[in-house]
C-alpha cells in the first residue's frame, strides 16, 4: 500500500494552515502572518478545487 495517496489531505492540511495562521494573526496583532494565512488558504483551495491530472506523475503515461 506504499502507493496509496489522499488528494484531499494535503488540501485540508493547507487549509488547516491557514487558518492557524490567520488565527496566530489575530491573537498577536501581526500583520504578516495574515498574508501568509491567506496565501495558504488559497493554496488549499485550488487544491481543492482542481483534482490531479494524469494519474501517479510518470512522463510514460
Amino acid at each position: 500500500m506504499a502507493g496509496t495517496r489522499h488528494p484531499g489531505r494535503r488540501a485540508y492540511l493547507m487549509l488547516a494552515a491557514g487558518v492557524m495562521f490567520v488565527l496566530a494573526a489575530a491573537l498577536g496583532k501581526q500583520v504578516a502572518f495574515a498574508g501568509v494565512g491567506v496565501a495558504f488558504l488559497a493554496i488549499g483551495a485550488s487544491f481543492l478545487r482542481k483534482p490531479k491530472q494524469g494519474g501517479d506523475g510518470d512522463a510514460s503515461d
